[in-house]
């Protein structure tokens, strides 16, 4: 929903500014004063929705983006104080100024220089609102070229947690940590044409592509657990820019809260196929071990690489419980504890909302300078 109204505020206030723009160009170029004065006193009035639907594209794009690093989040996030300059310190003024020139019939040499500098911001404002309402829709996978792909099979491997096989396209290739948009067909008896976006499991030298998902509420969840084996779903990507740096002789430290481990494991299994698996710490929270998606596979895969280490933490162990690895949240005693310098490591994160916040406070508190951090984001899931 929130992702929804962004988009619909960000489209309204695109259509806005530019109908204020050109509507003010052909006046200009071919109408009379009359006229010009007309089209002052409309997009005054016009503010009063405009101001709205930017303060509601401005508040939603920081809720949607907070925890997150993608080159794309990140440029929208850096457009976003432009935009609420040029409209708070240029356009609005402007608007005010202009109207009242135009109506006392004041059409002298100021006018003409304010006019200029409204159309400047106004353009920069049509340009920058169109590259972030491009970069939206990237995000989303919309605009990607679907294909489909066959359902192989399911597996629950965690509680409320189901493992999706999917057969990988003729020459379709992602990096670790990328994600795909998996569309339920349209002709499905339930969830028809609902779709999410899902990070692959799976490392880029397997034969099929694995997708791993809390089951939800959702019409989406329950078709896809419901879909019949052989079934074609629509999907688009590769989606995303989390991936590893490649600058590997620097120490890694992913931090996974409960269905964030996916893009994590991607990753893992392609560095242990290639044997790059080295000065790398994944601390793995989770209620509870019956909570912990392929815990045992990262067990295993931490027993065979002596640079790959596991720190597993449950947040919710019950009395009697036979538990023996850490327990608690991950803080920043945790993270001493099992890590010789917090200043050397890339920290990369993954996880709900409240998760990824979390970290990040705890990761910024612990004086860890912002470029040493990565975030990925998961909502609704």
């Amino acid at each position: 929903m929130k992702t929804r109204i962004h988009a619909i505020a960000g489209a309204v206030g695109l259509l806005m500014i530019f109908t204020f723009w050109t509507s003010t160009v052909i006046s200009e170029l071919f109408g009379s004063y009359e006229t010009i004065a007309a089209v002052k006193g409309w997009i005054l009035n016009g503010m009063f929705i405009l101001i709205p639907a930017m303060a509601i594209v401005g508040g939603s794009g920081m809720s949607l983006g907070a925890g997150r690093s993608e080159k794309l989040v990140s440029a929208k996030k850096k457009r976003m104080p432009i935009i609420a300059a040029n409209g708070i310190l240029i356009l609005l003024p402007m608007a005010f100024i202009l109207e009242a020139k135009a109506s006392a019939g004041t059409f002298d040499t100021l006018f003409y220089v304010l006019q200029g500098v409204e159309l400047i911001a106004g353009a920069t404002n049509l340009t920058l609102m169109a590259l972030n309402m491009r970069d939206g829709v990237r995000l989303t996978g919309r605009n990607s070229r679907a294909s489909t792909v066959k359902l192989l099979g399911r597996e629950m491997v965690a509680k409320n947690t189901l493992a999706v096989r999917l057969a990988k396209p003729a020459g379709f290739t992602f990096e670790p940590g990328q994600a795909i948009r998996l569309t339920i067909p349209t002709d499905a008896t339930a969830g028809a044409a609902e779709a999410r976006i899902l990070s692959i499991a799976s490392a880029p030298h397997e034969a099929d592509l694995t997708v791993i998902t809390r089951l939800r509420d959702s019409a989406f969840k329950q078709a896809l657990k419901a879909l019949q084996e052989g079934t074609n779903l629509q999907f688009t990507g590769p989606l995303g820019s989390f991936t590893w740096d490649e600058d590997q002789d620097r120490p890694s430290v992913f931090l996974a809260g409960g269905i964030g481990i996916t893009p994590f494991l991607s990753m893992i299994r392609d560095a242990d196929h290639t044997g790059r698996l080295t000065n790398t710490t994944l601390f793995y929270s989770n209620r509870g071990p019956a909570d912990a998606a392929m815990l045992n596979e990262l067990q295993e895969i931490s027993a065979a690489n002596p640079g790959f280490r596991l720190v597993a933490t449950m947040s919710d162990i019950k009395d009697g419980s036979d538990w023996e690895g850490e327990i608690g949240r991950i803080d920043a005693e945790m993270l001493r504890r099992h890590l010789p310098d917090l200043n050397g490591p890339v920290f990369y994160c993954v996880g709900p909302g409240a998760f990824v916040s979390g970290m990040r406070d705890v990761l910024e508190n612990a004086g860890v300078a912002k470029e040493n951090i990565r975030f990925e984001q998961f909502g609704g899931y």
